[in-house]
């Protein structure tokens, strides 16, 4: 009896876990650049391999906890901002924060009081010969200033630098560190892109790819299996205070 209850909760779990990933998707589905993440449940195959001493393997709970991101292109959405640009394709730009360099897909930029391409919270936006400053912006037309595809910012005749873009190794050696940035095990396995082969859009930013009506669906099939679960440890938690009666008699 005892061991059903287990068994039971144990299923509870990943649905749990799977549950907080979806809302989390939910509530980004309008975050510029936000990858949708999704729960890995591994098959488990027996109560007893999963308790030691009482307690959950904490093996067990790295498998249920895992999560992956896909990484898939969201839509393009025009802004006619001259300082939103989105990648069209893989890659990542690069901006150093106060906690070093990270990763994002979200390209809505904006120029620092001394003309530094920065991110809307002030991380610097990197080029392939370190940070872009446009120093005489007042004197431009924001419309004058052009980001071509392959990176190169320019105003007129004048070039302030190239935005670099650049692609992991292996995507399991970078992780979310929250405000569509992502940290880098190790700097070496980025590739920087080759610029020819860039896809850049001025004036255009990178929706969410999550699909809100499938994540509702989601959501709310998790939310029954939740319930059906409680109903299934509140049924044998019943039975087993029945029989507890039963043995004092």
């Amino acid at each position: 009896m005892i061991k059903g209850i287990y068994t039971s909760a144990l299923g509870l779990i990943p649905i749990q876990k799977k549950l907080e990933v979806v809302a989390n998707n939910l509530a980004n589905v309008n975050t510029t650049g936000f990858k949708r993440d999704d729960a890995f449940v591994g098959e488990l195959i027996n109560a007893k391999t999963l308790f030691r001493d009482g307690a959950i393997d904490p093996t067990v709970k790295d498998v249920l906890q895992k999560t992956y991101t896909d990484y898939s292109q969201g839509p393009l959405e025009e802004t006619r901002n001259p300082l939103d640009v989105a990648i069209n394709g893989d890659g990542f730009f690069v901006v150093e924060t106060t906690d070093g360099v990270r990763l994002t897909r979200d390209g809505s930029f904006t120029l620092s009081s001394d003309g530094i391409l920065t991110t809307q919270t002030g991380a610097v936006v990197m080029g392939r010969g370190g940070p872009i400053r446009i120093d005489n912006m007042q004197q431009l037309k924001s419309d004058s200033l052009v980001i071509d595809r392959d990176g190169t910012v320019k105003a007129g005749q004048r070039i302030y630098g190239q935005i670099k873009i650049v692609i992991p190794q292996d995507y399991q050696q970078i992780s979310k560190v929250g405000n569509s940035l992502y940290s880098v095990s190790d700097l070496a396995v980025l590739h920087e892109v080759d610029p020819q082969s860039a896809n850049l859009r001025q004036g255009f930013l990178e929706g969410s790819n999550v699909n809100p009506i499938d994540e509702m669906i989601a959501l709310i099939e998790l939310q029954r299996n939740f319930e059906v679960g409680q109903k299934a440890i509140q049924s044998q938690d019943d039975s087993l205070a029945q029989a507890n009666q039963v043995g004092k008699v």
